[in-house]
């Protein structure tokens, strides 16, 4: 590992993620973020959310509201505030160093099986998404393929529960953790019974309310938007949360994950390429019927991409999110630390047809992701 570190493609990365990582941040997350860490320094829930002044006052609501991920990064937040003394800037960096070592620790694995590791080092798309943006998809990524390859790890399971508990996109491949282990039942029970534990000892030995986060659950369900075909709700009513007669939507990914742990357990992987095969299938399924997908989200797709087929089969996989990304906005707000009021100029591109490009993007990146597990036969993980 040492000696890939000093390869100088690797250094180059580091250096340019490290580069990026100080001055820019998404404005909103970054606030999400800070007030967290803030809280917990404070003896507070980082669930609570509050009030935020100074210059990260600007461009947004005073408000800001509580953290989305899971307690492990929660956490970490209120850490990097306590050695930052809550400088901004500081306090941006330091909070991206595990992000930057999970697209370093990526592109090793992806190296070792002789695939485009460069992918975790350079490309736009990923670097906007992880160290730019500051949002741990990739950390969760990371420990979740960590989980699942090679399957006979003790480790397994812990790595599994410390994915989901900092944020839970591994539930979109909780049927390769359930067809690989599903006979040695003792593991997934072990699994689940470790990610209870570390989800709720914060909230018993700090004193976190749980009924924030139960509310926060059901919440989860509501909002509608992001890279998702259902985003034409924003087009039409002008809301992001689903109209009564969409509701229904809400529960679709989650009742595909149940069907395809049944799939899975019914027709197990051959092989640890077939329990990537499932992993990719799964979350594809997962992100396509989730009502809100965010950019970063994609990433637990892309990478599975990468471990199976060796490099994406074709570069759309990252372009389309990649031009989601503009029309959403995403990559103005990364200028936020640097120019708050850069915000309040977004304001006057809310437009219709803004929305509606986002809503072909969003049919775009779904043509593309199906159409290429189709033609590449990565649908039949059992073979």
């Amino acid at each position: 590992m040492f000696n890939y570190l000093m390869r100088r493609e690797v250094l180059c990365s580091i250096f340019l993620q490290v580069g990026l990582s100080f001055f820019l941040a998404h404005g909103y997350d970054f606030r999400v973020n800070y007030l967290a860490g803030k809280n917990i320094v404070s003896g507070l829930s980082p669930y609570e959310g509050g009030y935020i002044g100074g210059p990260l006052s600007a461009g947004y609501d005073s408000y800001v509201q509580g953290i989305g991920e899971t307690p492990i990064w929660a956490l970490f937040t209120g850490l990097v505030y306590l050695v930052s003394f809550g400088d901004i800037f500081l306090f941006n960096i330091i909070l991206k160093i595990p992000i930057i070592m999970a697209n370093i620790a990526l592109s090793y694995l992806v190296m070792k099986r002789g695939g485009d590791y460069l992918f975790f080092l350079y490309n736009p798309y990923l670097l906007l998404v992880s160290s730019i943006w500051g949002k741990p998809d990739n950390v969760a990524v990371l420990l979740a393929i960590i989980s699942i390859a090679p399957l006979d790890r003790w480790y397994g399971s812990l790595t599994f529960a410390s994915s989901l508990m900092i944020k839970p996109l591994a539930i979109s491949i909780t049927p390769s953790v359930f067809a690989a282990w599903w006979e040695k039942r003792k593991r997934i029970f072990f699994t689940f019974a470790t990610t209870a534990s570390m989800f709720l000892a914060p909230f018993i030995l700090l004193g976190w309310k749980l009924e924030t986060v139960v509310y926060g659950f059901l919440n989860w369900f509501k909002p509608v938007g992001g890279i998702s075909p259902f985003n034409f709700v924003e087009a039409i009513y002008g809301v992001s949360t689903l109209p009564q007669w969409l509701e229904f939507v809400s529960y679709l990914s989650a009742v595909a994950i149940v069907v395809m742990i049944l799939l899975a357990v019914k027709r197990p992987p051959a092989n640890v390429i077939g329990v990537f095969k499932l992993g990719l299938v799964s979350a594809s399924l997962f992100l396509s019927l989730r009502p809100w997908v965010s950019e970063q989200n994609l990433l637990i797709i892309l990478s599975l991409f990468i471990m199976v087929c060796g490099r994406l089969p074709t570069r759309m996989l990252w372009i389309a999110p990649l031009v989601f990304a503009g029309f959403n906005l995403s990559i103005p707000q990364q200028l936020y630390l640097l120019y708050p009021p850069v915000i309040e100029g977004l304001a006057v591109l809310n437009h219709p047809i803004r929305l509606w490009l986002k809503f072909a993007t969003s049919i775009t990146w779904l043509a593309v992701l199906w159409t290429t597990l189709i033609r590449k036969d990565l649908w039949r993980w059992w073979v």
